[in-house]
Parts: structure tokens; sequence; C-alpha cells
């Protein structure tokens, strides 16, 4: 019977990102993954992992190549156990000859303070190459990769699933966005912390309370979603789906490894202009103090009872409409610079997403989030609820 892992996780090393202790290959010590699903590798630094070491590990020709926060890594596709646990006991489920792509060329940093990522979304994303040696023991450079032959791989959580070891849905429940700073360690803080649900989702009814909203997922790329309207107070504008022939498969995704709700720069121009018609003030303090900004405000400038709610009306995974509202308590991250200093989650793409706008952890906030691989509709639902 498929198991239903509830592993804590924790955005302490990220500084909003959540990650997930795996264990790889023989080694005792686990690695730290930040949970992603906008993208499909399971990809460590080869700083963490040495596969040379690991007596189950068996290299191949294959080659994955993708660019991460501050560069582009390199990385040889090796097989090797790659295990998850409730706790630090030991696996619960592990998964022999997992895909596992590990980094021999990338800048100190790419991953941040994490070991690498775990990519969550579909086999689209993960793309590698058929090299025509092993790629371990000759480190093939990206002016080379025209040497292979392009191949698709598995994700870790679609080899879960075809082993029958987890089915293929996962869940978060997690309460920030951008992690609080008000302890001196903020790994210690429980507003820090969480809970990533593997191979389970709404049939952990004790996780969540109240209606459930289901939103379809349109493509199996990234998480791809429909969004069809904005709602900012009582004001809405439409939002159009992305245009035939685009490079993006829909107008919007669903992505755990976002801290900000990054929109396209044209709906966040006239998203702005709402704020900005119930109170200029909130229109200014929204593009002072967002993403990228330097630093913050002091958090007892933004009086947060008289901020609206913005609500996300997206395509239903019955073919409705199912509306997500983030309060302003989740667009605005309190302590999340600094002691007592808030910053805004909400920014402009600067035309840098082709028409698609990125979702990130402030629509999993105070949340029960699932994704459900395995939903009747065609290509799964993302549902969400409050977290119990």
């Amino acid at each position: 019977m498929p198991s239903v892992l509830r592993i804590p996780i924790n955005n302490a090393l990220m500084g909003g990102d959540y990650t997930v202790p795996l264990s790889v290959g023989t080694g005792t010590e686990p690695v730290n993954l930040l949970l992603d699903t906008g993208s499909s590798m399971l990809v460590v630094n080869g700083a963490a992992y040495d596969p040379s070491t690991d007596p189950n590990a068996a290299t191949t020709q294959l080659l994955q190549t993708a660019s991460f926060q501050s560069g582009t890594f390199m990385a040889s596709v090796v097989r090797t156990s790659v295990g998850l646990a409730e706790a630090a006991a030991g696996p619960v489920v592990t998964l022999p000859g997992a895909n596992l792509a590990v980094t021999y060329d990338n800048r100190p940093g790419t991953f941040g303070q994490a070991d690498g990522i775990f990519g969550l979304a579909y086999a689209a994303l993960d793309t590698a190459y058929r090299m025509p040696a092993d790629t371990w023991k000759n480190r093939y450079q990206a002016s080379q990769l025209g040497l292979g032959q392009q191949a698709d791989l598995d994700p870790y959580i679609s080899q879960a699933a075809t082993a029958g070891l987890v089915s293929e849905k996962f869940a978060f429940a997690v309460q920030r966005a951008v992690t609080s700073l008000v302890l001196d360690d903020p790994a210690t803080d429980p507003v820090n912390g969480g809970l990533f649900v593997l191979g389970g989702g709404l049939d952990c009814t004790d996780l969540y309370s109240g209606p459930v909203i289901s939103v379809a997922v349109v493509h199996e790329q990234y998480y791809n979603t429909n969004l069809l309207s904005i709602q900012v107070g009582g004001q809405s504008i439409n939002v159009p789906p992305a245009a035939p022939g685009a490079r993006v498969a829909s107008n919007s995704i669903i992505d755990s490894g976002a801290s900000n709700i990054t929109l396209d720069q044209g709906l966040y121009s006239r998203m702005i202009a709402l704020f900005n018609e119930i109170n200029p003030a909130f229109a200014t303090a929204l593009e002072t103090y967002g993403p990228g900004a330097t630093g913050g405000c002091d958090q007892t400038q933004i009086d947060l009872t008289q901020w609206p709610p913005i609500t996300l009306v997206f395509q239903g995974s019955d073919g409705g409409h199912a509306s997500v509202t983030i309060a302003p308590q989740d667009y605005w991250q309190f302590d999340g610079a600094g002691r007592g200093i808030a910053t805004s989650t909400l920014c402009g793409d600067n035309g840098m997403l082709g028409g698609q706008s990125n979702f990130g952890l402030p629509i999993f906030c105070g949340r029960y989030v699932v994704f459900d691989r395995t939903a009747s509709n065609r290509h799964g639902a993302i549902s969400f609820a409050a977290r119990a």
C-alpha cells in the first residue's frame, strides 16, 4: 500500500523557500533540498554528495543543465537510492535507482544555503542530454551540449508513484512566504516551519478545515493555471488568457519555489492602479517596499486592518470559477526584512515571464495546498483549504 509521509520543513535556510531533508545513496547525513513546484529536476550539489564514494550509485551518459538564482549549473545524472523520512530516525520511503542530477560545475550560492532542488513539476521540465560517454567522468561543458541527444527523464514523484511507494500527489501546510526574523535563530521559530505531505492530499482531513477550493491544472509542464480575474477590495480586472502561439502554456503558474507574487508587468500596473483608487498611499507603499527594494518599512506604518484583500479567480477543476483570497498579512510579510520591518511580496516581471504571472508562497500562507496529479480532470488539480 502506498505510504503517506508528513515531513517537517523549514524556510530558515533559504529566507523564504522551504527545504526538506533527504538521504542520498549510502550517506547518513541528509541533504536539504528546496521544494520547488516550478521545476522538475532532482538535483544535488556535488559538494554535498559524491557518487564516486557511493557503492549504490550508477553513473550514466546523461547530463542536465539549468539556470537557478545566481547562475547555470552542469550536472551528471546518476541513479542511486533517495529516501525521505518523517523523522530523523531514518528513511521511511526509499526509492532505489532515482534519477539524481549531481552538479560538477556551478557557482557557489547557486542553490542559496540549500544543497539542491527537489523539483515537483512534470516530466516536460526534466529534460537531459545523452552524451557520448559517462558524464561524471568526462565533465562535459555547456559548449559541448551539441554532442548529445535530448532525452526525457521521469521526475522523482513519478518514479516513486510508478514503484508503488506513494500516490502521485503531495501537499504543503505553511504559514510564511518570507522567513520571520523575530528570533535570533529563525529555524527555531514555529512560524517558519511547516509540513510537506508526500503521497497524501485531501485524504489527510485532520490537516485542513472548511471548504475546499479546487483550481484546474491546464497543462502538464509547470503547474499551469488559467487566471480569470483579480479583485482588490470591491474592484475587479479581467485577465486575458495566454495569447495563441505564445511561448507560455497558460497565463499563470503556482510555484512553491518563489517567495513573491510576480505578475505580468501590465497586469501588475493595473492592480497597483486599483490600490491607488482605494488609497494612493497603498500604491506608493507596495511599489516602494516590494521585492528588490532596499530594506523594508517600519511595520507600525502598515495598518493591515485598512488594507484590502486580493482575490484571485482561476478556472476551477470543475470548469467553473475558483476564488482564492490572499489576506493583507500574507502579501505583506511582517518581520521579513528584520525584526519590526515589513516587506511586500507583490511585484511586476518587467516583461521577463512572457505574459505569465507566477504565484509563489503568499498564496500558500495559512493554507493546506494539495497538488493532485491523480485528479479526474485532464491534468490534475490544485486544492486550497484553511490549515487546521
